[in-house]
Order: C-alpha cells, then sequence, then structure tokens
C-alpha cells in the first residue's frame, strides 16, 4: 500500500482495517499502523469527505501523544492512511488484561492525555471519539489515535451528521442526542469517562445493547461507583456534568491534574508490566528483534526528542500546549527486556510453550475456533483465509482464499467443511489427498450461521443456512436451494440441526423449531431476553443462555420450558455439556456448572478477575471444563471446579479438544497444539 509493505492486520473497526506495515527498503524503514477504508465507504460522497478531514486532521494535529502522519492516498481506490505504529497496547486492553489501575497511575496517564487533548482543542480540533480502545499506552505516555470523527471548527459540516457517532458508553449527553453540538465539551466528557474506565473497570454508561445504552446517557447519571474520595473522582466528577457549559475546558482539566500529580514517570503496578510484557512478546512473533528496537526508540525518543528515523520530532507550540507551560516529563525507560538472539532469515513463531507440541503462526487473527478432520486441523482466519495444517507436526499443507470474513464458524459434513463468508457465501470445501475441492454457493445477505443435518443419520447434503434474516435449506450435492423462511429478526449464535430439525435463536427473543425437509415450524418459544450464544442441545434438553443473567432450558421436541436458573452474569458464549450438567461462563468471568436435568448448580468459580472468557470447552475424556481467555487457558475439574491447571498463554481466543489435549488458536495468530502429558495437569503449569 503505497511505499509500505502489509504484514499483518491489527485491527478492523467500522470504516475499514488496520494493518501493520513496514516501509520499503529505500525509504525510512519505519513501521506504520496502515488504516485502509473499506470499499463502499470510499465510494459514498457523504462519507469520503470525512477520511479527507481525517487526514487533514493527524497532519494539523502533530505534537506529542499523537502518532506522526507518515503518507496518504485519500483518492485511491480503496483510500488510506499510514501513521507512526505504537508499540503498546489499548488502553482498554492494558485494562482487560491487568484489572483497574491505582489513582496515582491514573493521575499521570490523565495529565498527559490532557496536555494532548488541550493541544487538540487550541488547533479548534475536536476528536469526538475518545474512549480506551482509542488511548494506546507504553511506558512512557499514552497516545491518542483514530481521527475518523473529528470535527475541524472550519469545516463542520463535514461530521455534523456523525455527531450520534462513536461509543455511547463514552459519550457526552449532546453527543448521544445526536444535536450536532459535539465540540470541546464533548471530548471533556469522553475524557473523563476514559480515566474512569481506567481506575474502576467499567465506563460511566453500560447496558442491554446500544439503544438502551444511549437511553441511559441521556436520563441517567454516570455511574461512578468504585472511585474513591479524592483529587481523581473530583476532576472525573466535574467532567462528567450532564450541561457542556458547567464542564471544564480541557486547559483546566490540566491544570488540575498538575496540582495533583508532578511524578514523573507512569507508575504502572506488576499487572500492567505483564500486559506490556505479553504485548511485546506477540510483536515479536511479527517482526523479530524490530519490535524490541521500536519499544526503545519510543523511549529514545521520548527523552532526546527525536523520532526514531533520527530527525527532530514535530512539536508545534499553541497557545495552552504543554510545550509552552514545559510540562512535558521526563520518560522513564521500558520494562528491560533482554536482547534476543539473531534472528533466522524466516520471521519468527513464538517459542513453545511447556507441553506444548508444536507452533505455527499465520500472521492474521483467528476467532473461529480450530476444527480437526483426520489428520488435518483447519484454520479460518479472521481476513478470509483457510488453511489446511499438518496435525501430528504442525506444518501447513495448502492455503484456500475465500475472499471475505468468516461468520458461523467451521461446519463439518461428511468428508468437507463449510463456512458462511460476510459477502453472502457459503463456500463448501471438500478434503481429499490431492488437496481442497472448493465450491460457492451465493445469497444476498452476509451469512452468519450455517448447520448441517446429516451428522445422525439424516440427510447427508441438507445444509441449514441463515442469512440476514431468512433462513434456507441447501443442497450440498447439487447446490439447490430448498424452502426460504423469512423470520421476525436476524439468526444470532450457533443452531442445532438433527434429528430432522433445526433449532435456532433469533435478535428479537425468539427460539425457534423448524423441520428440515420443507421448513414448516414445529415449535417457537419467546423467551424474555435470549443471549447471543445460541442453543446447546444435551440429549432431549436445548439449552438457551440469556442476555439477563439466566439459562433457560427447553423440550427439543415439544419446546416445554423445563427450568430456568440464574448464573450471575450475562453469557456470551455457547454452553457445553459434559456428563449430565451444563457448564456456561459469563462476560464477568464467572464458570458455573448446571444440573442438565432440573438447573440446580452443581458449582461456581470464578478464575479470570472480572475479564470475560473467550472460548470454553471439555475435554475428549470429559475430565476437565477448558475455558480460555486472553492471558490463558484454565483447566477446572468438571465435577467440583476445582482448578486443575493452567497455560499461560497470550490472545487465546479459539479451543478444540483433540484425544491427547487441545488446539488452541489466538488473536496473535499463533495455532497451538497443546498436550496434557498424559493427564498429568500440573506439569503443564
Amino acid at each position: 500500500m503505497g511505499r509500505f509493505r502489509l504484514l499483518s492486520r491489527i485491527g478492523a473497526g467500522g470504516f475499514g482495517e488496520v494493518f501493520l506495515g513496514r516501509e520499503e527498503p529505500g525509504g525510512r524503514e519505519r513501521f506504520a499502523a496502515v488504516k485502509l477504508i473499506r470499499t463502499d465507504i470510499a465510494e459514498s460522497e457523504r462519507l469520503r469527505p470525512r477520511f479527507h478531514s481525517e487526514i487533514e486532521a493527524v497532519d494539523r494535529a502533530g505534537g506529542e501523544g499523537i502518532p506522526e502522519l507518515l503518507g496518504a492516498d485519500p483518492d485511491a481506490r480503496r483510500p488510506w492512511l499510514a501513521t507512526r505504529y505504537i508499540p503498546g497496547p489499548s488502553l482498554q486492553q492494558l485494562v482487560d488484561g491487568s484489572g483497574p489501575l491505582p489513582e496515582d497511575t491514573v493521575l499521570v496517564l490523565g495529565r498527559l492525555l490532557a496536555g494532548t487533548l488541550a493541544g487538540l482543542h487550541g488547533s479548534r480540533l475536536y476528536h469526538r471519539d475518545l474512549k480506551p480502545s482509542n488511548v494506546l499506552v507504553t511506558a512512557t505516555r499514552p497516545w491518542i489515535i483514530d481521527f475518523s470523527l473529528v470535527r475541524l471548527a472550519a469545516k463542520p459540516g463535514v461530521t455534523v451528521t456523525a455527531d450520534a457517532m462513536g461509543s455511547f458508553q463514552y459519550a457526552a449527553p449532546e453527543q448521544a442526542s445526536g444535536l450536532g453540538r459535539a465540540q470541546g465539551p464533548a471530548d471533556v466528557f469522553a475524557f473523563a469517562a476514559t480515566l474512569l474506565f481506567a481506575a474502576t473497570g467499567h465506563p460511566p454508561y453500560n447496558g442491554h445493547n446500544q439503544f438502551d445504552i444511549r437511553l441511559r446517557a441521556l436520563t441517567e447519571p454516570p455511574d461512578i461507583t468504585g472511585l474513591e474520595a479524592g483529587p481523581l473522582r473530583e476532576i472525573v466528577t466535574a467532567c462528567l456534568r450532564f450541561t457542556d457549559t458547567e464542564r471544564p475546558t480541557m486547559d483546566d482539566v490540566r491544570a488540575a491534574l498538575v496540582r495533583a500529580t508532578d511524578a514523573d514517570r507512569i507508575p504502572y503496578p506488576p499487572a500492567a508490566l505483564s500486559v506490556f510484557r505479553r504485548h511485546l512478546d506477540a510483536l515479536r512473533s511479527l517482526i523479530g528483534p524490530c519490535a524490541d528496537r521500536l519499544a526503545r526508540e519510543e523511549a529514545g525518543e521520548r527523552e532526546s526528542g527525536r523520532a526514531p528515523d533520527g530527525t527532530r520530532e514535530r512539536v508545534r507550540s499553541r497557545p495552552g500546549s504543554r510545550a509552552d507551560h514545559g510540562l512535558a516529563p521526563t520518560a522513564p525507560a521500558p520494562p528491560t527486556v533482554p536482547e534476543p538472539a539473531a534472528a533466522p532469515a524466516t520471521v519468527p513463531v513464538p517459542a513453545p510453550a511447556a507441553g506444548e507440541r508444536w507452533v505455527w503462526h499465520c500472521h492474521d487473527w483467528l476467532r473461529v475456533p480450530p476444527w480437526l478432520m483426520g489428520d488435518m486441523v483447519l484454520i479460518a482466519t479472521a481476513g478470509g483465509v483457510l488453511y489446511g495444517v499438518e496435525h501430528r507436526r504442525g506444518r501447513p499443507l495448502w492455503r484456500l482464499d475465500l475472499g471475505a470474513p468468516v461468520r458461523g464458524g467451521l461446519v463439518p459434513a461428511r468428508d468437507a467443511v463449510v463456512l458462511g463468508a460476510a459477502d453472502g457465501a457459503v463456500h463448501h470445501v471438500r478434503l481429499a489427498e490431492a488437496g481442497p475441492a472448493h465450491a460457492r454457493h451465493r445469497y444476498t445477505a452476509a451469512v452468519h450461521a450455517v448447520g448441517w443435518s446429516g451428522a445422525l443419520g439424516d440427510d447427508p447434503d441438507r445444509l441449514f443456512v441463515a442469512e440476514g434474516t431468512r433462513v434456507h435449506a441447501l443442497d450440498l450435492r447439487s447446490g439447490d436451494r430448498g424452502w426460504a423462511v423469512e423470520n421476525a429478526g436476524a439468526v444470532t449464535g450457533r443452531p442445532v440441526v438433527a434429528v430432522g430439525r433445526a433449532v435456532y435463536c433469533t435478535d428479537r427473543g425468539q427460539v425457534v423449531c423448524r423441520r428440515m425437509d420443507d421448513g414448516s415450524r414445529l415449535w417457537s418459544v419467546h423467551l424474555r431476553a435470549a443471549g447471543p450464544a445460541g442453543v446447546t442441545a444435551l440429549d432431549e434438553v436445548l439449552v438457551v443462555p440469556g442476555a439477563d443473567g439466566r439459562v433457560y432450558a427447553l423440550h427439543r421436541v415439544t419446546g416445554e420450558h423445563l427450568w430456568t436458573a440464574p448464573v450471575g452474569g450475562t453469557v456470551h458464549l455457547a454452553a457445553v455439556g459434559c456428563g449430565g450438567a451444563v457448564v456456561v461462563v459469563t462476560t464477568e468471568g464467572s464458570v458455573t456448572a448446571l444440573d442438565a436435568g432440573d438447573g440446580r448448580p452443581l458449582w461456581t468459580t470464578s478464575v479470570f478477575g472480572g475479564a470475560a472468557p473467550c472460548a470454553l470447552d471439555v475435554l475428549v475424556d470429559g475430565s476437565a471444563v477448558c475455558v480460555a481467555d486472553q492471558g490463558g487457558i484454565r483447566l477446572l475439574g468438571t465435577h467440583d471446579g476445582r482448578p486443575l491447571g493452567r497455560w499461560e498463554l497470550p490472545y487465546v481466543s479459539g479451543l478444540r479438544p483433540v484425544g491427547d489435549g487441545l488446539i488452541a488458536v489466538g488473536l496473535d495468530g499463533a495455532v497451538r497444539r497443546l498436550s496434557l502429558a498424559g493427564g498429568r495437569y500440573r506439569a503443564v503449569n
């Protein structure tokens, strides 16, 4: 893209994707975050000017705390811009991984952020989408990114229709209302909401969905639970006032934070430093020893005032800026990292963990759980590529580009797998010794769920397909479309397709059972709050997690309500069955086992300190429940929930139990085959 070679996708959002790029030889060979705009936005006469505004804003902003603009082409078929890559996690990732930060840490981070925002406002720029995921943090300072919703005061009409965009959890009331008035005071509100999250782990507003959150932002006071009395609480409370004219300016906020702390270094706690180390490890897996060089350069730039390429950093003095007041802190060096050995010519892969048979890296996000067929592991990436990897040694066998991100996971169908894609395609990939045989079936909307009906002796060629608000039957052998039915809402989570029936949930709270031969409805049940996890079948019991902190059980044949059990939080992953029990996890990090017959709680445990798990499954032999988050995999006893062991691995997002252990995939692109060493769980700690 331009003079940048794209190495790996590192982010995605409503406007496009972000890639880690490296300047090609002949330039300065810098690393960049390259933002590639979606084609539909690039072709929009209404939205394309907003990208021009983003480029202008990044170029005008400059200074400390905002990554430098390295290049852009707003008139390309897919417009792009490249800014300097910051080698650190987002504030969201830092708090998710380490827990809420101490007040003295938040005060220093806030002082530096306030200086950056005061400089922006001095240049008559307003960010309007400040939130923890748009703040990157390093050992030396925070950085503000993503200026896609910026307002340039000289061009207010460019973004006036977007004032209600962004994240309502951190949006000021005037922004949530969409009245077109979101300027400096809205940034002050979002700044305080971001500090509140850093100190407590929660935003000022929460709810079941964006509409609920938006309503709360307009009608309820912000939730500052967990914020101890002191200077931080005083500053946050003043900035979260409902009326924009009652909030202080960013210069006033910065002055208050300067009075509250004069620390030169950011006093990160040990748990936060562990997050930095994991992030650096993941970066090493992509660019090798250059990751350590980037970390050193980021610290060295802060100390010497020079950019990574040796040129003088561009810092613009403006009235009220940090440069004018001499408030730029002396930055500490990052945590000491041993100098790695000389790297091979190829990009290095992560070092094996204890109990690890092999590790292979595909350099793209992995969110879909893998699947094992014969001696082959099938891996689907976020970018829409399917890999076949040898199960015993981790050697890649073939690669198939599907052309669009995968939705709904990998579904086995005899000697093939089926995948739904975001572009409306259903991919039928038949596995053979000579390589994959690929067939594609097209639908009009994104396919977000598929299910195969042949697992229990049903028609081996019939597939259940959910696209948009419609559900269909598809004959895999002939490609013929069978019945098609319009639902009141879109299918959420995974369906259960077996014994001639398909059972699925919709986002309107319906649980529906249809015949697979003709699509006729056998029964339908409306739940008060059906969640996003979908349906799990345990013999004649269907388990449906709700978004209201409860789990519902229905009879598979009749739809009769059998029992309801509270689990203390929102269940976002499909439940799993094990030995007459059903196991569920919540976004709050609790794991609960319920009796599948009557819903009695058997045991409950919490092992993630409030972090939301990313994957849930049960070992093949039924001896342990496996729960993963972005810090690793925990093994819990199926009978009592007792911790049996763990792997400390970064960014785990999907699991697949195999005969002697697990196959795990991660957001860092790593695929690992993990061995339980003959069931001796402690050996893998």
